[in-house]
């Protein structure tokens, strides 16, 4: 991936990170939102939920940006080196390392290999994971 220069490379590491992070923060929206209409029944009782919304996106940003930093980077240098360095295998690599973050978290946190609810929570990771790859290329190699 050829890049546009430092500069570019040092923005692009945090606007992938919030990238991910608004991801995140919008799904955390969406289940606060069947949440509180599947358990409390009508619209008033909607925004209960979302006080957690700041702090899912900070910690978010957090995860993503030192994600980066510690599994991106040495990825990023493995697909330049191979010749892989196309927006499509950033997006690629975004989800497919997002999600296997995931699935080693929930492994080491003791989860249950065969229940779904993990394996879902896993799969919920690619789409975060693709859009700061997106991010990553765009801001850090332009068109």
């Amino acid at each position: 991936m050829k890049t546009r220069g430092w500069g570019a490379v040092a923005l692009a590491y945090p606007a992938a990170a919030l990238a991910g992070a608004v991801i995140v923060t919008i799904g955390f929206a969406a289940i606060s939102t069947y949440a509180s209409l599947a358990n409390e029944g009508g619209w008033d009782k909607v925004g209960r939920g979302t006080w957690v919304l700041p702090a899912a996106t900070i910690y978010a940003f957090v995860v993503y940006m030192a994600g980066l930093i510690v599994i991106g980077t040495p990825a990023w240098l493995v697909l330049s080196r191979t010749g892989r360095r196309s927006r499509r295998d950033a997006v690629v690599a975004g989800a497919v390392l997002s999600a296997l973050a995931g699935a080693i978290f929930i492994l080491a946190a003791g989860e249950p290999a065969t229940a779904w609810e993990p394996w879902a929570f896993v799969a919920s990771l690619a789409l975060p994971g693709a859009a700061a790859g997106w991010t990553l290329h765009r801001v850090a190699c332009g068109r």
